[in-house]
């Protein structure tokens, strides 16, 4: 394991190129102090050797003869610092320094010595053909590097007439570059130990920053963005920790800032009112928003076994498969448990224009298709009611136009009909613009303090004279007398007047209305209308607060269906609450709360 770390890697590294340094230097001085001994020793012995040859020449050239230098020649051998050969034109030693005399040269006869070295053959060939040679070799006589140098004899006419050899050992030089090499030894072990302490200590001070900056990855890659790695030198190692810490700072800001905008988008998901529902390329479900289960009229979350079978039971997963395939979105319409639901598919596309999963919208539209079929009522509810009365102002007109009444009686009948339906036209416009200014709030109350008995029984005595044409009898019930209401008197009237007018419209005759005022809870009073009356439908009963809603669907009665719309609102205005039960054949109830304040 410590073979991979940097520490071993730079001390290693470090320490082979102060060896390879150390020994590239030590042989190369080792070698230029052996080459520079050899060509000394060289040099010292060819000159010599020339001297000697001169010497032979010029001597040779008088005598002939050179038994005379056997005296000489051990002279010239311990002045020549060498063994000294003389050799005659074939190659054969005539004198040897340290031997005696023999015969001389010129006789041709072979002077007695010892055998020339192996290595004095090649150089005696040489020097032979006229060139001066020099030998390097190895004595084991001398245990020493020795030289032999030779220089050939020539006469007066230059003729080679034999050799001077000179063989010598070239002195201490082995001792000498055996002392160089342990001193180099010596030299190398103690740079390697340094190199290695060196190498360790800078190792190590190299590689503690870039521990720190590992610990601060490790660190960031835990969630832990905070962590900094502390290195405060001004080296591109400083520079890179410094590099570190901000990318950890800047890196801490934006993942904050990522869980922020996530949670702000979870939170915009889970509070829209649509449904959605994420999948991945495999279809299945990654994010599932509460508003769905809802709409989906799922009694709790969504699980994605069972998203997974309404959805496939809506065949909602063979398109999402085509939008994913296509890269378009689409939109469809599903009855789902008696709901009207659009579904808007759309695919995920990166950057890349890949796509990566798919999304479904779900809108419960039941209501704005409601609201969309009421819109419709109204429009053909309004065209309705002014149509009849139009029409009957009209044939009445056309009527008197040509002539065709012409009796006073007629003519005054005909009158009576086109104002009677001029004022139901007068008060469905009226009623429209009532109702349209509650609806707006543009309309104003006059809030002064009211006395509710006093008003209700104003109320029963205005239609009592209607309720006695059909022999209905309208009892008052409760409090006679109750504390101030701040309230808008007229207003109040016209809500009572609303609902009596319509339990009197729609009872049968020879029965009772009753009318019933209560304060509960101290702080609010309640007014009960009871008839007994032919009844709503239950089915009904959510839509009698609709503009234009008439229990009779033949459209024969008399009132504009606008009614209970604008009673509902006049409540609404006292910031009060109204509710409508119903059955049919028993009649029907209204109460009534209004909230209350003492008068000063």
């Amino acid at each position: 394991m410590i073979k991979k770390t940097i520490a071993f890697k730079l001390t290693s590294g470090f320490v082979v190129i102060v060896l390879i340094a150390m020994l590239t230097i030590g042989l190369f001085f080792i070698q230029m102090f052996r080459q520079y001994t050899f060509n000394s020793k060289e040099q010292v012995l060819l000159e010599r050797a020339r001297s000697i040859s001169e010497l032979i020449s010029e001597n040779q050239q008088s005598s002939g003869q050179m038994q005379r230098y056997g005296g000489l020649m051990k002279a010239l051998g311990t002045l020549a610092e060498a063994k000294v050969w003389l050799t005659d034109d074939k190659g054969n030693p005539a004198v040897i320094s340290g031997m005696g005399m023999g015969r001389g040269m010129g006789l041709g006869n072979t002077f007695s010595s010892e055998p020339l070295p192996a290595e004095a053959q090649k150089v005696i060939t040489n020097v032979l053909s006229g060139q001066e040679s020099i030998s390097r070799n190895f004595s084991s006589v001398y245990n020493e590097a020795t030289l032999t140098v030779g220089v050939p004899i020539r006469e007066s006419d230059q003729k080679v007439i034999g050799a001077v050899l000179l063989h010598a050992p070239v002195t201490g030089i082995t001792e000498t570059l055996d002392k160089a090499t342990n001193m180099l030894a010596i030299s190398l072990l103690a740079a390697l130990m340094l190199a290695t302490g060196l190498g360790i200590f800078y190792s190590l001070l190299f590689t503690r920053p870039l521990k720190a900056m590992n610990r601060t990855a490790i660190e960031m890659t835990r969630g832990n963005y905070a962590t900094r790695t502390g290195i405060k030198s001004e080296d591109e190692l400083g520079q890179l920790g410094s590099s570190l810490d901000q990318l950890a700072s800047k890196l801490g800001f934006t993942i904050d800032q990522l869980f922020q905008e996530k949670g702000k988008i979870s939170d915009i998901i889970a509070s829209i009112s649509e449904g959605i529902v994420a999948f991945d390329l495999e279809l299945v479900p990654l994010s599932v928003n509460g508003a769905l289960s809802e709409i989906m009229n799922q009694p709790q979350l969504y699980s994605n076994e069972a998203l997974k079978k309404d959805f496939e039971d809506l065949g909602i997963y063979g398109l999402l498969e085509g939008i994913i395939k296509d890269k378009k979105s689409l939109q469809i319409f599903k009855d789902w448990k008696g709901k009207k639901l659009k579904f808007t598919l759309s695919p995920i596309i990166d950057n890349q224009n890949e796509v990566t999963g798919s999304v479904a919208l779900v809108q419960d539209i039941s209501e704005s298709e409601r609201l969309e079929q009421l819109r419709r009522d109204f429009v053909a509810n309004v065209s309705h009611e002014f149509r009849t009365p139009l029409t009957v102002i009209k044939g009445s007109l056309e009527a008197l136009m040509d002539g065709t009444i012409d009796q006073a009686q007629d003519v005054e009948r005909y009158h009576q009909r086109m104002l009677s339906e001029t004022k139901s036209l007068e008060r469905l416009v009226g009623d429209l613009l009532e109702l349209s200014r509650l609806q707006s709030g543009k309309i104003s109350i006059h809030k002064e303090e009211i006395h509710l008995p006093s008003l209700l029984s104003d109320v029963i005595k205005s239609l009592q004279t209607l309720a006695d044409k059909k022999e209905i009898e309208i009892v008052y019930q409760g409090l006679s007398d109750a504390p101030a209401l701040i309230a808008d008197y007229d207003r109040l009237r016209q809500l009572f007047v609303i609902f009596l007018d319509n339990a009197v419209k729609y009872s049968p005759s020879s029965t009772v209305i009753t009318v019933e005022a209560t304060l509960i809870k101290g702080n609010t009073f309640e007014v009960k209308i009871q008839d007994q009356g032919y009844g709503i439908p239950g089915e009904e009963l959510p839509y009698v607060w609709d503009r234009f809603y008439k229990s009779d669907k033949s459209r024969q009665s008399k009132g504009t269906g606008l009614g209970l719309a604008i009673a509902k609102h006049l409540v609404q205005l006292h910031k009060g609450q109204v509710s409508l039960t119903s059955e049919l054949g028993k009649g029907t109830a209204v109460m009534v709360h209004l909230p209350w304040i003492l008068g000063n």
